[in-house]
């Protein structure tokens, strides 16, 4: 393709996917990691965007999104514009398997049910994402509400007295509800989003909360609604998420250098002391998960792509 034959906004755009890709070389094919962790192992490896990894209460699965995007050009009255396609599917695979199984198209958010009987999801093709049930292999989809309870229901995670608790939108705050497994004694229970349970005691929940300009991370007792923050400073900490032991939280901060994008992760003790940071570098690291023992899941766009990856993390 010579560019004397190509249009101003079409110079524009093979400009602007150079440069792009010109970033994305920089980048590291593994995630830099410090002393307080095993070297890391990639866990999945496909051309969509991996991430939101979960543990299924075994240790044996994972569920987790991939988005596939796509670019197409569109020659419109106003010029030439680039339209940006996207497909959210959920995938489950065997830990240290290389089989991958995708399950649902047009969803996101996936959870496992405590029992393994099955998960539960946002469903994203209606006009409003709702929460939806399925048995393990995605077939049978339930919906848990006859609609959607506010304008984005995401994020879902299920209590052992089967009581689903989730996010949604609400005017411009991101609000933290919960309502049973037949859409009934529907709740709003305070501001926050992503969130996890504790799995030694299901009334404790850790989610993300924006104060001020930047994103920390609490934690809320749903029965009376205390709330503690763990994280502070001039920096974004999000995704946080229990060790199955309930002793342990991980997240994703971007505090090794505030003025950068891309997050690494780091463990803390589940009152917020004793933080150790787990990942280095020049890559970006979100959405850790815990599996058994120290084992611990992120996602992380090592070697251009956002993957799944694995480490042992050396707790004291």
């Amino acid at each position: 393709m010579k560019l004397k034959n190509l249009t101003p906004q079409s110079i524009l755009v093979v400009l602007l996917i150079t440069f792009s890709n010109g970033i994305l070389a920089q980048i590291p094919s593994v995630p830099g990691v410090t002393g307080n962790a095993d070297n890391p192992v990639r866990e999945t490896s496909e051309s969509s965007q991996e991430f939101f990894a979960r543990v299924s209460p075994d240790g044996k699965f994972l569920l987790y999104n991939a988005l596939e995007v796509s670019y197409s050009l569109n020659l419109t009255n106003y010029g030439l514009t680039i339209k940006t396609n996207k497909n959210y599917r959920i995938v489950r695979k065997e830990i240290g398997k290389p089989l991958t199984n995708p399950l649902v198209s047009n969803a996101a958010y996936p959870t496992w049910m405590p029992d393994n009987s099955g998960i539960i999801f946002s469903y994203i093709r209606p006009e409003k994402p709702v929460i939806v049930r399925s048995n393990i292999n995605g077939v049978g989809l339930n919906y848990i509400s006859a609609g959607a309870m506010g304008e984005d229901d995401v994020e879902p995670i299920v209590t052992r007295d089967n009581k689903i608790l989730f996010t949604t939108l609400m005017g411009k705050a991101r609000m933290i509800c919960s309502m049973d497994l037949k859409g009934g004694n529907y709740t709003v229970i305070g501001e926050g989003g992503h969130l996890s349970l504790n799995p030694t005691d299901n009334n404790k929940i850790i989610y993300n909360m924006k104060t001020g300009k930047y994103i920390q991370v609490f934690t809320m007792d749903i029965r009376t609604g205390e709330k503690t923050q763990l994280t502070t400073g001039e920096y974004n900490n999000r995704d946080g998420a229990f060790s199955r032991d309930g002793k342990y939280i991980a997240f994703a901060s971007n505090r090794e250098n505030p003025k950068k994008q891309n997050k690494h992760i780091y463990v803390m003790r589940a009152d917020g002391s004793e933080l150790v940071q787990i990942t280095q570098g020049e890559t970006d690291e979100s959405d850790p998960a815990w599996g058994i023992g120290n084992q611990l899941f992120f996602s992380s766009n090592a070697e251009k792509n956002y993957n799944i990856w694995k480490t042992n993390v050396r707790l004291k």
